[in-house]
Formats: structure tokens, sequence, C-alpha cells
């Protein structure tokens, strides 16, 4: 069960799990509650958005409640695994009860941002998941903070994988891949969340701009204008580089001196594993949750205090002036994120899956 399967790093782990289950020998049935379908994945897909679409309101979400319960008891599966976002704790314990029903169910929690997944009361919360089969944070950062919170026995990490055949694939598709030294940042451009702000003041504080080292912005999102006009009045309009979401940033990736992470908040960032596995270092802001259990300062990037700015503006300078530590970072990447290679995370989901037929 997911959101949809289009613009974002938990869709497109979700993709990558479905292929990594149904590679596994599972049958895989993936229920898209929107009509947004942009990664590659394996198995059918049952999109609710598009089998509702000549109805409205809460006819429409009244259809899409039955055709999930008929898809699941004509189907007789063995587990449900949701990974989509569940802001309404009585939405899902509607979806609890009469729509899983008695299925094991694995919980996938995507953010340390609990709001998405998690209602603020700890005895809602605690109801809501208690009885689940498993719950899954992909982060252990992330697992830590909901079992704490909420009172909750059960919770393991499992990393979200990476492709790293059909990524390199990926990465040789033929795009305007700029000649000139670029560093990089992609992502939905929602500044609350990824806060883009602190990554164009403190670049434009460095001194990459006087270098000429421009900064591309691959994305899309409710505050695009805004940081536009943040770089309009920072004076640096001429080596910002706006680019519209790709479902295919790696080229881009693979060419760049490095990316970026500046967020206030994440699960399990695939930008740090999709750049380190280009062999491209990053420079990330040591958020809540994920860059701590990725970055290693000097062996594949840096790591900077969470919202040191000018610690953040030194360390962009560094990864171009000091060209030592930035052979070390570039030669370090590839060999980190070996663990969150497919090979390495299946067999985490067949152990919490077992076969049952």
């Amino acid at each position: 069960m997911v959101s949809s399967l289009g613009v974002g790093g938990a869709e497109r782990s979700s993709a990558i799990l479905s292929k990594m289950l149904l590679d596994s020998g599972y049958d895989v049935t993936i229920i898209s509650i929107l009509d947004d379908i942009v990664y590659d994945y394996k198995g059918n897909l049952v999109n609710l958005e598009s089998l509702t679409s000549a109805y409205r309101g809460l006819h429409k979400r009244w259809r899409k409640f039955i055709i999930s319960r008929k898809t699941l008891s004509n189907n007789k599966f063995d587990y449900i695994i949701d990974a989509a976002s569940r802001p309404s704790w009585f939405k899902q314990w509607f979806i609890n009860t009469f729509v899983y029903k008695k299925i094991d169910t694995v919980f996938v929690v995507h953010n340390y941002n609990l709001s998405s997944y998690f209602p603020n009361n700890k005895l809602l919360g605690k109801h809501l998941y208690q009885n689940s089969y498993e719950l899954v944070g992909v982060s252990i950062d992330s697992v830590i903070h909901f079992k704490e919170k909420y009172g909750l026995e059960k919770g393991r990490c499992i990393y979200n994988a990476f492709d790293e055949a059909h990524w390199d694939m990926l990465s040789k598709a033929k795009v305007d891949v700029p000649e000139e030294p670029y560093i990089l940042s992609y992502g939905r451009i929602l500044d609350e969340a990824k806060n883009y702000s602190f990554l164009i003041k403190t670049y434009s504080q460095s001194n990459l701009p006087k270098q000429g080292i421009k900064l591309f912005i691959i994305g899309d999102g409710p505050d695009k204008a805004k940081i536009q006009n943040l770089v309009k009045s920072c004076g640096i309009q001429e080596y910002v580089v706006f680019k519209e979401f790709s479902e295919n940033p790696f080229p881009y990736v693979k060419h760049a001196l490095f990316t970026t992470l500046t967020s206030n908040y994440e699960g399990f960032p695939m930008v740090l594993i999709e750049s380190l596995a280009m062999g491209t270092p990053v420079v990330s802001v040591d958020c809540k949750s994920g860059p701590s259990e990725v970055i290693v300062t000097g062996k594949n990037g840096i790591l900077v205090p969470f919202k040191d700015a000018s610690g953040y503006s030194r360390a962009l300078d560094k990864m171009i002036d000091d060209r030592d530590f930035y052979k070390n970072c570039k030669d370090g990447t590839i060999a980190s994120v070996s663990k969150f290679k497919i090979e390495n995370i299946i067999p985490q989901w067949q152990a919490i899956l077992p076969r049952k037929r």
C-alpha cells in the first residue's frame, strides 16, 4: 500500500522494494492511492485514483475503500506492507479495522518527523500500532524515536535498498549535463522540510560563486518561486540554475563535484545513497535522521552540525579548496554504501516475511 510511486525518496524506495520482493519469489500487488506512477516497479498495480476517476468527494473515497477491501479479500494476501503516509488517525483506524482486518500488516515509517504517520496523542498512536505485525523504520534514529515516544515494543530498522545495476544504467542516459564544474541539490522544493533557504544562504556566503562553481537545483515544489526570489535577493542568480524535476537525476548526480543536503528532518534520505553510489561525495547537515548513519567526514563527504550556517559554508569551501581531502572523500563513496545494496537488504525483509505456503 503506497501513496504513489512518483516524486520522492519514499516512493522510489517502495518501487525498489516491489522489485526486490518479486525477484525473491514473492507475489506482489501494489495498491497506489494516487495516480502518480513514475518509478519502475514490479508486480500487479491497482491504481485507485485511475479506477475511481469518474467519482468525486466522499463517493470517490468510498469507492477506493471498496476496491481496496475487495482486492485484499479476493487475493488472500499473507502480508500487507503499508508504506503510505498516515496523517489521519481515524482514517487509519478505519483502514486497520475494516480493510486490513486480520492480515499481518507491516507499517513502514519513512520520516523522523512522525506527523505523517502517528497522531500527536501518544495513547492513540500506541493503540493504532501496538498490535501490528511489525513496525519498520528506515533509520535507527527514527525507530528509537517512535518506540520511545509512543511506548511501543515493536520496531526495527531496515534501511532503504538501492538497485546498483539499474542506477548505473540510468546514469548513462544522454542528457544535457553541464560541462562547467557544479554542485547539486535535488528533490521536492518544500522549504519547511528541505530547507533550501539554508542552502542558498550558505552557498552565497561561500567562495564557490566567486570561483565560478554553480549550484544546480533539480526539482519542483510549492516553494520554488520563494527560493528563486531568495537567489535574486542574494545576488547570485548568475550562479544558481533551476531545472525541473526529473525521474532520472543520476547523470547529473554522477557528474557533480558533490551533492548537498540541508534538510530540517528526513527519514533516510535516499539522496545520500544515490549520490554516493554514483561516486559523488555529499555535504550534509546532521539532521534527524539518516545522515549520521551514512556520512563520515573525510571518508565520503562532510557531516556538518545541524543548522551551523558558517560551518556549512566552510564545508562547501573545503570540498573545493582541499584537493587531497576531496579525493579521499570521493575514493570512499561507493564502498561506503555497499551495505545498502539489494542483496544485503532483502534478507532482512525475508526474515520478517516468512513464506506461509
